[in-house]
């Protein structure tokens, strides 16, 4: 099989085929090799905590993302090399091509064999369990009152917070951290993510008023904490028998909580690893529970798209599952706090009585 003439465009695929993700990372930015993640390649982006990870999509292509920084700093080898380079995106295909051996006229050269991209086995490092009870103890001190404020104002009341484990971390200048602990540019609410016993396993720290040009979620480093990608929130009294309800993030899982429902998040839209449907399937099924998606109502679509790929998946773990959206715009947590009668849709006459913060208008928690 010979190339077509140089004039042709190189087809993407046979590029990104032939492109070792995980090798041109190591090149273009600074590895963390304990955990295979890596600290942004963008220069105008100091990532502290190696923020960068990769994944393969739908098409089997590899793709890699800054969890840290601007929402732009993401996409496949093409965009990688555009990001660092400054060029176009013809000229970084095909610098990509040359890379890969590829020339007009000539035979396809082999695909390489790739490095493994699975980070390896991380232990859950004693630092972030610590850190997220010592901030759940600020949360009732003065320091902590701006939080539960924040909190408050979220339509979050105390008994879940405290069933969870909620905190407050009051910024670097008053709390002093290790390496790899969330940076704590400012004051944020820590959520820890529980697994199915209500250990911690993680946290995220949700930044006040984050910085510009950053997430508000600051994790820890993937060499101290492994994402779970679960996490399974604690209602605060006896549970609605027969019903799981599945959320993005931690925030709306604590609201489904809160209204008496067992829940579980979804930690970030990356969060569909192989084992989550089957994880999620396993406890629904042992305690004999319906499921319903509530999926975040956002205008890129990414919430709804999140929603049926899990239905699909858990349909193939041999489960009906019943997918609900709230009104355009909102997610659970704004949903439930602009009116009391968001529980009607799951088959009940309303949530829980500490759940009716209508009136805390309608923006949002994500």
């Amino acid at each position: 099989m010979s190339r077509p003439p140089a004039t042709t465009r190189w087809p993407i695929d046979d590029v990104l085929a032939r492109t070792d993700l995980a090798a041109l990372l190591d090149e273009f930015a600074q590895p963390d090799q304990r955990a295979r993640r890596w600290h942004c390649p963008l220069n105008d982006h100091d990532d502290n905590h190696a923020s960068v990870t990769m994944h393969r999509d739908q098409r089997g292509h590899e793709r890699w993302r800054c969890w840290s920084g601007d929402q732009r700093h993401r996409g496949d080898a093409v965009d990688l090399v555009q990001a660092v380079r400054g060029n176009t995106r013809a000229e970084a295909i095909e610098e990509l091509a040359t890379r890969a051996g590829l020339q007009p006229g000539r035979e396809l050269p082999p695909i390489a064999p790739r490095k493994p991209t699975a980070p390896p086995a991380v232990v859950l490092d004693e630092r972030v369990v610590a850190y997220a009870n010592f901030c759940a103890r600020l949360l009732w001190s003065p320091l902590g009152a701006p939080v539960r404020e924040w909190l408050h104002n979220r339509g979050l009341g105390d008994d879940v917070l405290r069933a969870n484990h909620v905190g407050a971390d009051p910024g670097r200048d008053r709390l002093r951290r290790s390496r790899g602990i969330p940076y704590g540019a400012g004051a944020g609410a820590t959520f820890p993510a529980l697994d199915v016993n209500g250990q911690i396993c993680y946290v995220q720290t949700r930044a006040l008023e984050p910085r510009p040009g950053y997430g508000k979620y600051d994790n820890p480093s993937a060499a101290l904490a492994p994402n779970p990608r679960l996490t399974w929130a604690v209602p605060p009294g006896p549970a609605r028998p027969g019903q799981l309800l599945i959320c993005e993030g931690i925030p709306d899982a604590l609201i489904a909580a809160q209204a008496g429902y067992r829940s579980v998040g979804l930690l970030g839209t990356n969060a569909l690893d192989p084992t989550v449907a089957a994880r999620i399937a396993n406890v629904a099924t042992r305690d004999n529970l319906d499921v319903t998606i509530i999926t975040d109502n956002d205008d890129n679509g990414v919430g709804k798209h999140l929603g049926q790929q899990l239905a699909e998946r858990l349909g193939d773990e041999g489960l009906a599952v019943t997918t609900l959206e709230p009104p355009e715009g909102h997610d659970l947590s704004t949903w439930a706090r602009a009116t009391r009668a968001w529980a009607r849709q799951l088959g009940h006459d309303r949530p829980a009585e500490q759940l009716t913060r209508g009136d805390l208008g309608a923006t949002g928690l994500a």
